[in-house]
């Protein structure tokens, strides 16, 4: 059976609904029925390819398995996401991170954490260890000083430390020193620097080969499929979803299209291959629906793969995860570990985001190549490698490297499902 996951906002700032969108400030999952069935109608139509194998990657981390590291950080996921539900918007909460090498999750604070927190903390040390640490500087400071930085026109862009201790800072000049950089009014925390990073939104201008895998999907979609459309050229599909009206449609970056923009699977753009119009957007999270006959399910393995994985759980992106990018172009690629949460800035196009998640591959290579905006960011919940769970939309690239014959880089950022499906008041469809 399939279900949909309602989450629904509580804090929404700046939001505007044309069907444009503002910015979504995403607080917790409401506890009010969060979960609701629906029927099963799309496996006997369009029976699915599995296969029972996982990455086939090298295992970072110093664990023997893939298996054994993502049971490690599902484990400690499932105690983070609670004490962030109720540690995000406390005064004090400076980062967490989560990293599965650790075996702990890693909570930093500045001043005394609240009994509320605390009483969250000690039901989680029941099933994984949590360690509080001191911080020089709460999240909510550092975060709009990044915001201020992403402003100043100096810089590509900034995300708080996950610990606490300052403000990381991008630029796209190689030589750069910090003491060139003037400080927005009101900025106090340490920066540190990072050259070179320019980040370009990843969509595909080039034609894709017809067969029934990734490149040219049928409905019910997956997600990790090539699109088309005439104004952005290739993307990928990303998660099914409900959107507020409870139809059907499918996750996929902002940039990819234009309202109402009719979106095709990569057979071309023939009346067969129409997929859905563009019919809702948020540009600052780069995200977007097009409703279409979308199921859950995304693809899993190469660029030319038809097997795919069943969707079965929503978590939040946490510094320190391990996450698989699986989009059309490079398809799936699992060596990739979150370095930022928070993170605002400005693409090569010119398109402002705000809130974003970045990652990196671990060994230097290709971690999302361009046609793969819009398509799913996920970890596996444990060894079952027919199940993912829902993490991000591709959104852009960085730190350039070879990606099979397509521009791409070794940095990837993405929007956090968890916020974007608040912020369009959707639902997310799992089984």
């Amino acid at each position: 059976m399939q279900k949909k996951i309602q989450l629904r906002l509580t804090a929404l700032a700046a939001c505007v609904l044309l069907p444009f969108l503002g910015t979504g400030a995403a607080v917790a999952q409401s506890a009010d029925d969060p979960v609701r069935k629906g029927p099963s109608i799309d496996e006997p139509r369009k029976p699915p390819v599995t296969d029972a194998t996982g990455p086939r990657e090298p295992v970072p981390g110093g664990f023997a398995d893939w298996g054994a590291l993502f049971t490690e950080q599902a484990r400690l996921n499932t105690v983070a996401d609670r004490i962030l539900d109720s540690a995000e918007t406390a005064e004090g909460y400076a980062g967490m991170i989560v990293a599965p090498e650790n075996h702990e999750v890693r909570l930093y604070w500045k001043g005394e954490v609240p009994s509320a927190v605390q009483t969250v903390v000690e039901e989680g040390r029941l099933k994984a260890p949590v360690r509080v640490f001191p911080a020089a500087y709460s999240h909510a400071l550092l975060q709009r000083e990044a915001e201020h930085w992403a402003e100043s026109a100096q810089v590509t862009g900034a995300a708080p430390q996950p610990d606490g201790s300052g403000v990381q800072v991008s630029v796209a000049g190689e030589n750069v020193s910090p003491d060139e950089l003037h400080r927005p009014g009101g900025a106090m925390a340490p920066i540190t620097l990072e050259r070179g990073e320019e980040l370009s939104p990843a969509s595909d201008r080039q034609n894709t080969v017809p067969s029934y895998n990734r490149q040219n999907d049928t409905p019910a979609y997956y997600a990790g499929g090539r699109t088309l459309n005439y104004n952005a050229g290739g993307c990928s599909s990303g998660f099914a979803v409900y959107d507020k009206h409870g139809d059907r449609g499918f996750l996929t970056a902002a940039h990819c299209g234009k309202l109402w923009d009719p979106f095709y699977d990569g057979g071309g753009f023939a009346d067969s291959n129409y997929m859905g119009d563009y019919s809702w957007y948020i540009t600052n999270r780069d995200a977007a629906i097009v409703m279409a006959n979308a199921t859950a399910r995304a693809f899993k393995g190469s660029p030319t793969s038809s097997t795919s994985a069943k969707v079965v759980a929503l978590w939040k992106a946490h510094v320190g995860n391990w996450v698989c990018n699986s989009g059309a172009s490079l398809g799936e690629v699992c060596q990739i570990k979150v370095t930022e949460v928070g993170w605002s800035g400005t693409y090569t196009n010119g398109q402002k985001v705000k809130h974003m998640v970045r990652a990196q591959h671990a060994g230097g290579g290709c971690a999302m190549a361009a046609g793969d905006s819009g398509g799913p960011i996920f970890a596996y919940p444990s060894a079952a490698w027919d199940q993912v769970a829902a993490q991000g939309i591709a959104s852009a690239w960085g730190k350039k490297v070879s990606c099979g014959g397509h521009d791409g880089g070794r940095r990837v950022t993405f929007a956090r499902v968890w916020d974007v499906v608040l912020a369009f008041d959707a639902k997310l469809m799992v089984w």
